[in-house]
This record gives C-alpha cells, structure tokens and sequence, in this order.
C-alpha cells in the first residue's frame, strides 16, 4: 500500500490594499506584508485580492509596505471577520515616491491629539441613499449607473450640515440594495448621496495626511476628523486652498 500525505490549504484572510487616492486595488507587486514582524506570502486573485492561506496566529500585528505607498499597521483578529469571506481592506496614503504625485491634493500638518481622518467628495452624486431598514440594516439606494459599489468603507452625506456619516458594507443584495454594519443614526432625505470615504493618517505625534485625486472627486471634499472626544467637519476646496492644513 502507498501512502499518501494530503495537504489541505485553508483561507485565512483575504487582503484588499486599495489606493485612497483612486480607489483602485493596488498590485501585489507593489506591496510587502509582515504578520508580527516576519513577512509572509501570499496569492493574488484577477481582481487584486491577496489571499493568504494557513495562517497560524488568529490575532495579530500586520504591516503592509510599499515603495510608493505610506507603510500602514493594523491589529487584525481573524475571528472577527466573516469565515465564509474573512475580507480586510487597507487604504493606502500615495508616498511623496508616488509616480506623479504632485497631481495630488493633500492635505497635511500636526494637530495635537489627532486620531482620526477621512474625506468624502462633495461633488459625487452618482448615488443616493432611497430607504433603510432599520431591522436588517438594508440600504435601499437609488444608483442609476449601476455603480458597483466594490469599496467597504462609504459614507451617507447631508450636503446642507456638510456632515457625513460612515458604515461598512457586508453584503450586496444587489445593485441598488446593500447590507451595512451598523444603524444609521443620522436622519436624512432620499436626496443624500452615498459615497466612497477615503482615509487619512495620523501618527501618534500628531502628524496628518490625506491625499485626494480631482479626476477621482473633483476639488470640493468634505473632511472628517477627530481629536479626542470631538469631531470636526470642514468643507475643503483645493482650488481655492491648494494645500490647507487642520486647527
């Protein structure tokens, strides 16, 4: 009788690095992934996902890198995500080594205290939010291109408070209806775009930066922050304020 050794390959996590700046995914090739300290390898799908598989530690530190992104950590538990697609999605910052960067709108400085930092452009209205159910927390929106909606971090904007609200989705339903993750506090109309919400960074001594793309938004954004306990809203215009800084 000839033995055989059956090797099985488990999917860990599924890695989604996206450019904030463009929204698109960022190719393996760009990118450098250690899990507590040692790197590790991975697989990438068409579509960009990077798939590890067999990972031993179900909590740990990660650290993607890049040579032309801003290197992003994270503490990430495994038993958290969902085991049928167990998805984490990095938005990395465009390094100043960025091919072209200077076509960037930033938004940069120190602010004591600064933990937070995300935008939404105020000049998307591509979608729109029609009903939510509270129950099963379902967006029903109003998406006349039938935007795919491949991003898990969007936002539901009020564009008279100049305010947004974010969630995550979970599940696409379909084209015009998603599972989100929590309640929607804030009232709205049926008039209300829903967007993508690019993420800033900010560092323990209070550095920031955010970096947007006017063909990817325009030059209106409507920036988040918080420091402390309070949060900020701030409509930005980098026509108008080429490189404008948080106070």
């Amino acid at each position: 009788m000839i033995r055989t050794k059956l090797i099985t390959h488990s999917l860990s996590l599924a890695l989604r690095a996206v450019d904030t700046a463009t929204g698109k995914n960022i190719p393996g090739r760009e990118l450098t992934v250690r899990i507590n300290g040692d790197m590790v390898p991975f697989m990438e799908k068409e579509d960009g996902v990077l798939i590890f598989q067999n990972l031993a530690p179900r909590v740990f530190h990660m650290e993607v890198s890049s040579g032309i992104y801003e290197s992003l950590e994270r503490e990430v538990d495994l038993d958290q995500l969902d085991p049928k697609q167990p998805l984490v999605e990095l938005q990395l910052i465009p390094g100043k080594k960025f091919p072209g960067w200077a076509e960037l709108q930033e938004l940069e400085g120190t602010l004591e205290g600064i933990r937070e930092l995300d935008a939404v452009s105020a000049e998307d209205n591509s979608c729109f939010i029609q009903e939510f159910d509270q129950r099963k927390r379902l967006v029903k929106m109003f998406n006349p291109h039938h935007l795919a909606l491949e991003r898990i971090a969007y936002a539901l904007v009020d564009p008279e408070e100049k305010i947004f609200e974010m969630f995550h989705i979970v599940k696409h339903i379909d084209d015009q209806t998603v599972k989100i993750d929590k309640l929607l506090e804030m009232a709205f109309r049926n008039s209300f775009p829903i967007t993508p919400v690019v993420t800033g960074q900010c560092r323990p001594d209070g550095t920031y930066r955010l970096c947007t793309r006017r063909e990817m938004g325009g030059a209106r954004w409507l920036v988040r922050w918080a420091v402390e306990d309070q949060v900020f809203f701030r409509l930005v215009d980098f026509r108008e304020t080429p490189h404008p800084r948080l106070e």
